[in-house]
């Protein structure tokens, strides 16, 4: 059985990151870490939480995004991401029999393959594929001819994993330790919905 991953929110976390670089890019703690993710919660993009919680411009906006791709990825950030609790024995065990892959919407291959080395976990996965916001899950999947049936399974916090998965034809289970609450996550109707990736039964 082949079983693709999410990163972000599904093996790691990556919580403390997102925050630290939103408050380094304001200049400002104002925002505590649980109420950042609270508005995050609550479907609140950075734009929003920009415009309605600090008064920012359209321009100031556009000026923090393009600041945000250039170092969300940045070594200093990426060092303060931690493995999901469990994650490694998880993978221990699920490794000796299924197919693993990582498929991400991350912008550098490199770092993505630096990062799960730091971790000690890059040798669990077959392969490492990233979109490098040049194209869509989906179409990164499908053009490596995995070969994909529906008894193989995609697993990300996020709708969008979800209706990756179901594009692909393949099952889509969601976890709740990453960006999105259960209610929405719930909207996209996963196959199942757990509390995290170390609660997946891939028997």
């Amino acid at each position: 059985m082949k079983i693709i991953f999410d990163l972000d929110g599904t093996i790691i976390c990556s919580k403390k990151r997102v925050h630290e670089l939103f408050s380094d890019l304001i200049g400002s703690r104002q925002l505590s870490f649980s109420d950042y993710w609270d508005l995050k919660f609550s479907r609140k993009s950075n734009q929003d939480i920009l415009k309605n919680k600090f008064n920012y411009s359209d321009n100031k906006i556009e000026y923090f995004l393009n600041n945000w791709m250039d170092l969300i990825e940045d070594d200093r950030y990426l060092e303060m991401d931690t493995l999901i609790d469990g994650v490694k024995e998880f993978l221990v065990g699920i490794s000796k029999n299924n197919e693993l892959y990582i498929c991400t919407a991350r912008q550098s291959i490199q770092q993505v393959e630096k990062q799960l080395n730091r971790l000690d976990i890059y040798h669990f996965f077959q392969d490492v594929l990233v979109t490098e916001q040049k194209y869509s899950k989906k179409d990164l999947l499908f053009n490596k001819k995995l070969m994909l049936d529906k008894q193989d399974w995609i697993v990300g916090d996020t709708g969008h994993d979800i209706i990756t998965g179901k594009e692909l034809g393949i099952k889509t289970c969601a976890v709740l330790s990453g960006f999105m609450s259960q209610d929405a996550l719930v909207s996209y109707c996963p196959d199942i919905l757990i509390q995290d990736v170390t609660s997946f039964k891939f028997s």
